[in-house]
């Protein structure tokens, strides 16, 4: 116990930021993604918007002195960015992961490789390149790909604390705006597209953006677009697109990625049988 103590004290508190709204089924997977984190101090704000408040037990496993809990009734045109904002207050940590989203999965890797390059590199602020993309749909459920952005994928920036950094109250695009906040303000690196396994995105149909939205990220320079356009066209077969030809990693990163999702009870066992 003294050496778990003691291996947490050599590295700051990184506050993982979880804004939600009667999505039980998805918080529990994103919570077990946090729990599997080998980042050593880190914890768990959870600004709850929904009409339902979470039951406990979906709380149960999170040490009490990494979780703080706020249950918020929901209010008309109240928007994400100022939900994200008053999350950001309630932050404890010397580092922030802003948009520990319910709807996403990180690998267990994913905040000690960040936190590692924002210390030895004297940054204030890091996001992947790109991010392994999963849409729920008949079409696409086992042919994840790669999404990538120019200049990095908003929902995985992870920074210094800073109280003049806010996002701005808009209902989908603060989180861009933040990250652009960040890359114009401070010191700000990104990680490559090797390293996308480390973040996925998923789908399910009741995200803030369409569907569309999800799947432009395979063909959002115009190479992609080119490529795309022979592949699905020509060849009349999309999924043999570069984006979808994903390496070992990112493989790997998918099929834990079901598992967690089978054993949280977002999918159902069936998935399981996949073999990308």
């Amino acid at each position: 116990m003294e050496q778990a103590a003691s291996a947490r004290s050599r590295w700051p508190r990184v506050s993982c930021l979880m804004v939600t709204a009667d999505r039980p089924h998805l918080v529990r997977r994103a919570i077990r993604s946090y729990l599997q984190q080998t980042y050593p101090h880190r914890e768990l704000i959870v600004l709850d918007n929904g009409q339902q408040p979470l039951d406990e037990k979906l709380l149960a496993d999170i040490p009490a002195d990494e979780l703080v809990y706020v249950r918020q009734e929901p209010k008309p045109g109240r928007v994400i960015g100022t939900l994200r904002n008053q999350a950001l207050a309630l932050a404890r940590g010397e580092y922030i992961a802003p948009q520990w989203d319910d709807d996403d999965w990180s690998h267990p890797e994913r905040l000690m490789r960040q936190m590692q390059v924002l210390l030895e590199g004297g940054y204030d602020a890091c996001a992947l390149a790109g991010t392994l993309m999963h849409v729920n749909h008949p079409v696409y459920f086992f042919h994840p790909f790669l999404g990538l952005l120019r200049r990095g994928v908003p929902p995985t920036l992870v920074h210094r604390r800073d109280a003049q950094m806010r996002y701005p109250d808009l209902r989908r695009t603060s989180d861009t705006h933040y990250l652009e906040a960040w890359r114009a303000q401070r010191r700000y690196v990104m990680l490559p597209a090797s390293e996308s396994y480390l973040y996925l995105r998923y789908f399910h149909g009741e995200n803030l953006w369409e569907q569309e939205h999800f799947l432009r990220r395979m063909r959002n320079t115009p190479k992609d677009f080119l490529a795309y356009l022979w592949y699905r066209y020509v060849r009349g077969n999309e999924f043999m697109h570069p984006r979808f030809q994903l390496d070992v990693q990112g493989r790997a990163a998918f099929m834990a990625y079901l598992q967690d999702s089978v054993q949280t009870g977002v999918f159902a066992p069936e998935v399981l049988q996949v073999r990308l």
